[in-house]
């Protein structure tokens, strides 16, 4: 996968956390993206889960870069 489809996925996790309604729709969110990390890291180990959830969770722009890949 490229940095365009990360990008991709958590903008779509990151509107749908915004548009739920309650608090446990965005906990099963949120176990969801647990378990899509779990496989990124797989599919590319300098996947950095913290950056990515960060991202997903709106805590970083969307665009940023992880520390350690500039």
């Amino acid at each position: 996968m490229t940095r365009k489809d990360y990008i991709i996925i958590a903008e779509a996790l990151r509107v749908s956390r915004k548009m739920v309604a309650t608090d446990e729709m965005v906990r099963g969110i949120d176990d969801a993206v647990e378990s899509l990390t779990i496989n990124l890291k797989t599919d590319n180990p300098r996947f950095d889960k913290p950056h990515f959830v960060a991202v997903v969770r709106g805590e970083k722009d969307l665009r940023s870069r992880p520390k350690g890949n500039r």
